[in-house]
């Protein structure tokens, strides 16, 4: 998988696990509850992007979390927020883009648009 598509996949993954914390705050607890867990034993080195994304959970700071932009990225390879997803949206997306290789950003555009719409 080239970096595009991974890129792709962790932005819808991201977008449909936002769309439902915006629904459901219990969710966001939960993301939290893994950065802590974390803490206790992941790389000092990632502890930095962890922080940022207390901070990003605490103040729904969602523009950033959703961002294309390389920090954006560099969030999205620290995120705890896909765990909060149901398996089987999980596989949905994995499956929608593994299927959809050659049309990435068509794929992020729609799980976003579904994301948002499920949030609202």
């Amino acid at each position: 998988m080239h970096h595009q598509e991974q890129d792709a996949r962790s932005l819808a993954l991201q977008a449909a696990a936002i769309g439902l914390m915006r629904t459901d705050e219990s969710l966001i607890q939960q993301a939290l509850d893994r950065l802590a867990r974390w803490d206790t034993h992941v790389s000092a080195r990632s502890k930095p992007l962890r922080d940022e994304w207390v901070r990003i959970l605490r103040e729904r700071d969602w523009d950033l979390a959703l961002s294309t932009s390389e920090r954006g990225n560099q969030l999205r390879q620290a995120s705890p927020v896909s765990c909060v997803l149901p398996t089987e949206q999980r596989l949905e997306i994995i499956r929608a883009t593994s299927k959809h290789r050659d049309q990435p950003d068509v794929l992020i555009l729609e799980h976003i648009t579904k994301a948002l719409a499920r949030a609202s």
